[in-house]
């Protein structure tokens, strides 16, 4: 016999000794000098098996030969006991096979491993069941149904917490292969993929165990759509698991399989036990969590030693690490986290859903996460080309605007009873509150997220509620117990548009009634206590809600009336406004002649001609982290800065010169950058004025932080260059995907955003010394 062949038969060996007690399973038994490779005897049944790596008529002629001598040296004519006979193989057996079989009897079978197992434990049933059924928070971002094409899979980066070191998942299943002792709970933050790869582990181990190659196959179990009370076990949530697969019938077969060791169990979703929504009572956040736990503690602690476990949840769920481990009895697994994307499976994953487009786009507005990816690059799909091969995607205010809606949609599957609109409006004014932390901006405490659910839902949230909203889209971990982070800046700063729209439609109300209302309160107080005015981002957002809900308009009256509000006149609230203003100019309306901003932080701002617009804008007692004025000299008179601190200046020579006559002297800016000498390094090299534009053109895509920049900015601290020149440069630049534009390409309006894609190429041709080979290049000298 071959190794494969012994190794298979200690398989099929291993199996039937889970399946059966082991003192009645007996190995290489003689009957009449011929040796059978397994006699299981039991008080009113042999079951006669021969299992084989070779799949030939002889071999099977030969070892069914041997099953009917066998049967008549144990029971003879008689028959005192029920006889049954497997001939089994590793793969299908052939159809000649199975002719042999059936012409030896009835009560002899030719079957594959996993066909034979089936019949014990319903293992090949289950899973043509249970690929018919949702996995975990798995949906396609097309049509949101649950039919998703496996080739959509890309890994994501796995690594080990408390190593730091990478780890695949082949390296995964291979230690299930090879049997090693395999326990996992695998933590991330929301979006990152975890139903997704544990779906992907389940199809890998299916078709293992459906190859032969194992006797266990995964049991993979959503906890979200798990119904038990704090007496049952881990027998009833399988059970209830067989009953929501249709497999009524099979409930005890499916028991079974897990009790004989026979199974690898995945539980996906610890995060979403708690699921009773708004109404359930108990005592202590960290109570709640470990008792709503004790169905997985349950399935660990009555699973047989050896058997596979996989567990999965969203990190900022439990308090810490040390909690989770407490709460699910899982000290002795491997913790694993997963990652955002690296640039190539970015890539990856683009060509899967857009393979059309031969050059990927990778937005430097949105996190590298698997769903968030998912849910642009689909949303792009049908309009993502057009006329001149030039990219058009979403804008980054759009585009947050989308994922907002589509994730707050997704949670309802978990805050059960409560509407899309409302978990919208909730992480909404957590991130206000976050607005308003003078020691760690960006961080909230569960007061603040129980505060939030007041002034949204209007009542008093229980502690159940509050694990809930602990867990929400986009938030993290803390430094502290109960304490709650956002995952990174840009789902911050999306989602701390929302309480700036409902200031403006409340002040756009001009009732002061309403203005006074508890309601309108709640929002304005911490509003009025935020640490510093609002990002480009947020503006965006805020201005892509303003468009789609038709209340443009509606800025300039709130900017009015906020002017004339002694309460609100003073802080970050006009400075929103005007942020917002200054990325869309004509928000603001002609007859607002005059803006006053007074006491406010403000991150960084474009003054620009638009802006103004024969306006006057002051500011008193502001600071400025980065302050650019893109407008001639003559329009300073229009600007006024009363005791006002600036770090960074931008601004040409000429409108430098006149600084003294606004308000901002030498004694008020720590740095001061001028736009004619920024680039005066490129303008001083003996090139073509061609590559010199390209050069200076790259520098303010890739080089200058933000989220994309006007295309107007881009002919400044270019004199001497002609404007044809520019644009040729900036068409260039689209044709071979380096940009992508939002808007019409021709307009001065449009905003130009790199393609991280092409950050090294960009990089190159930006800093090198001289005149490179480059399709590029050539095309525009």
């Amino acid at each position: 016999m071959t190794q494969a062949g012994t190794d298979f038969e200690r398989l099929v060996v291993d199996f039937c000794k889970r399946n059966w007690r082991p003192e009645s399973v007996h190995t290489n038994r003689l009957v009449e000098n011929r040796e059978m490779d397994i006699v299981i005897e039991n008080d009113n049944e042999f079951i006669l098996i021969e299992c084989t790596t070779e799949r030939s008529k002889k071999k099977a002629e030969h070892d069914i030969a041997k099953i009917r001598a066998a049967r008549r040296s144990l029971v003879g004519d008689l028959e005192t006991k029920r006889v049954l006979g497997y001939f089994v193989t590793q793969g299908e057996p052939t159809a000649e096979i199975h002719k042999v079989a059936e012409d030896n009897g009835s009560w002899i079978e030719a079957c594959a491993f996993p066909t034979f197992i089936n019949r014990f434990n319903c293992s090949s049933t289950y899973l043509i069941e249970r690929r018919k059924r949702q996995f975990g928070s798995v949906r396609n971002p097309a049509n949101d149904t649950i039919h998703l094409e496996r080739s959509s899979y890309v890994q994501v980066p796995f690594r080990n917490y408390d190593t730091k070191q990478e780890t695949t998942l082949e390296s995964i299943i291979d230690d299930i292969r090879q049997k090693k002792r395999t326990r996992i709970v695998v933590t991330g933050d929301f979006g990152v993929g975890k139903s997704m790869t544990y779906r992907e582990i389940f199809f890998r181990l299916s078709e293992q165990y459906e190859a032969g190659e194992t006797f266990r196959f995964p049991i993979y179990i959503n906890l979200n759509d798990a119904a038990f009370d704090e007496s049952d076990d881990f027998v009833d949530l399988l059970e209830r698991h067989a009953k929501w697969l249709g497999l009524r019938s099979e409930r005890e077969k499916l028991v079974h399989a897990w009790t004989s060791d026979c199974c690898i169990i995945i539980l996906d979703g610890f995060d979403e036990l708690i699921r009773a929504g708004f109404t359930r009572l108990t005592t202590s956040s960290n109570d709640i969590r470990y008792a709503s736990s004790h169905i997985i503690r349950s399935a660990i602690a009555e699973s047989p030693k050896a058997t596979p476990i996989f567990l999965s949840g969203r990190q900022s769920y439990f308090s810490s690490f040390e909690e989770m481990r407490q709460c699910l009895s899982a000290r002795d697994f491997s913790h694993v986290s997963l990652h955002d994307f690296h640039e190539s499976e970015v890539k990856s994953l683009f060509r899967k859903i857009n393979p059309r487009i031969a050059d990927p786009v990778v937005m430097e507005w949105l996190p590298q996460r698997p769903l968030l990816l998912s849910y642009i690059y689909f949303e792009l799909g049908p309009s993502l080309s057009s006329d001149n091969e030039l990219l058009n995607p979403l804008s980054p205010g759009n585009g947050w605007n989308i994922l907002l809606e589509r994730l707050c949609a997704r949670e309802t599957n978990v805050a059960r009873g409560a509407e899309p609109k409302q978990i919208r409006r909730l992480l909404e004014r957590i991130a206000l509150f976050a607005r308003t932390n003078i020691s760690d901006p960006g961080r909230v405490t569960s007061l603040h997220v129980a505060d939030a659910y007041r002034d949204v839902m209007l009542m008093e949230p229980d502690i159940s509620v509050q694990q809930v909203l602990m867990r929400f889209p986009g938030l993290t971990s803390g430094h502290a117990n109960e304490e709650r982070g956002f995952i990174d800046t840009g789902i911050f700063d999306a989602a701390q548009a929302g309480t700036i729209v409902e200031a403006i439609e409340a002040l756009a109300s001009k009732s002061g009634e309403y203005l006074r209302s508890d309601v309108v309160l709640r929002l304005m107080r911490p509003l009025l206590r935020t640490q510093q005015a609002i990002s480009f981002l947020t503006a965006q957002v805020v201005n892509s809600i303003l468009r789609k809900e038709n209340m443009s308009a509606l800025l300039s009256i709130a900017v009015q009336e906020a002017m004339a509000d002694d309460g609100l006149a003073t802080g970050n609230l006009i400075a929103d406004f005007l942020v917002c203003a200054s990325l869309e100019p004509d928000l603001l309306k002609r007859e607002l002649r005059n803006v006053r901003v007074s006491a406010a932080h403000i991150p960084e701002i474009e003054i620009t001609k638009e802006l103004l617009g024969g306006r006057k804008i002051q500011f008193e007692d502001c600071t400025f982290d980065i302050l650019e004025l893109s407008i001639d000299a003559y329009l300073i008179s229009n600007l006024e800065f009363r005791r006002c601190r600036v770090g960074r200046l931008v601004c040409s020579l000429d409108t430098a010169e006149s600084l003294d006559r606004c308000g901002l002297g030498q004694q008020y800016v720590e740095e001061r950058v001028l736009v004619d000498g920024t680039n005066a390094d490129i303008m001083d090299m003996a090139i073509p004025d061609s590559l010199k534009a390209l050069k200076i053109i790259l520098r303010k895509l890739f080089y200058q932080k933000g989220s994309g920049r006007k295309k107007g900015a881009f002919f400044r601290g270019m004199h001497g260059i002609d404007s044809d020149t520019i644009e040729q440069c900036l068409s260039a630049l689209l044709r071979h995907g380096i940009a992508y534009v939002v808007g019409l390409p021709q307009s001065d309006e449009s905003v130009w955003h790199p393609n991280r894609v092409h950050y090294k190429r960009a990089s190159f041709l930006a800093d090198t010394l001289t005149i490179p080979d480059d399709s590029l290049v050539k095309e525009i000298l």
